[in-house]
């Protein structure tokens, strides 16, 4: 099984590794979406979280085919919330910074440039609780948002 993020310099990116994250990265987040819409109209309403990334912020080297997949994420993420709203449908993105989880693959090198004002990576259960709460009654008002869980890795 290929790693499904490597670390390419543009100039040897072909188009199938190009599209195998899109399609991954993006192109997923479109049939999840699509497939949980009857069910969410159904139930009267509900919220849809993207999980997006620091660096289709900030930018990084040899990510051009994660970043742009990314960076769309957000763009779906606020198109939906404009589409999505008369159904009662909440749409928001959720971007995490450094998260401490086992890797299959090398580290990308440009987690060594970033640093959090934290001095920590974060928690996986901190990303979730993130979720939790775009999902739970008290951000029925907050949608086409991303919101940045990164210790304050983007102002460093």
């Amino acid at each position: 099984m290929a790693w499904i993020r490597p670390s390419l310099d543009f100039e040897t990116l072909d188009y199938q590794e190009w599209r195998d994250i899109i399609a991954t990265i993006l192109d997923g987040a479109y049939l999840c979406a699509h497939a949980a819409l009857p069910h969410l109209i159904a139930a009267g309403g509900g919220s849809i979280v993207n999980i997006g990334g620091l660096s289709s912020f900030t930018g990084a080297a040899r990510r051009a085919h994660v970043i742009a997949a990314k960076a769309g994420l957000v763009g779906l993420t606020r198109a939906l919330a404009h589409d999505l709203a008369p159904h009662g449908v909440t749409v928001n993105c959720v971007a995490p910074g450094l998260i401490d989880t086992a890797r299959r693959g090398p580290e990308p090198s440009h987690h060594a440039t970033h640093d959090t004002l934290m001095r920590r990576r974060g928690r996986p259960e901190e990303i979730a609780g993130v979720v939790r709460f775009l999902c739970g009654p008290d951000a029925r008002y907050i949608t086409g948002q991303t919101l940045h869980a990164n210790g304050g890795a983007f102002l460093s």
